[in-house]
């Protein structure tokens, strides 16, 4: 995400995720891939991670998210469902 790298960022994703931020669900990687172009190109976020904590369905990163948007910087939670090294869902949430 740092690196503004819509590439590398959509290789972590399965094939058939879903993410769903800021009351938007974007499902595959199409959708994704033109969710995190536009968010890299309007906002240009850049996560510092708090903590990661593993859960019964995944993992949550919590950290702060800066950029040029209104309310920067925010503490935002991504709370992931991965299988094996590729995420399979994404929500976004504050």
């Amino acid at each position: 995400m740092n690196h503004q790298d819509s590439t590398a960022f959509l290789g972590c994703f399965a094939a058939a995720a879903i993410v769903e931020d800021e009351g938007k669900t974007h499902r595959g990687c199409n959708e994704i891939k033109t969710w995190i172009e536009a968010a890299f190109a309007n906002y240009r976020p850049l996560l510092e991670v708090e903590c990661i904590v593993p859960t019964a369905g995944g993992t949550v990163i919590t950290g702060f998210v800066s950029g040029t948007f209104p309310g920067s910087p925010i503490k935002l939670h991504y709370h992931l469902t991965h299988d094996a090294d590729q995420i399979t869902a994404l929500r976004c949430s504050v």
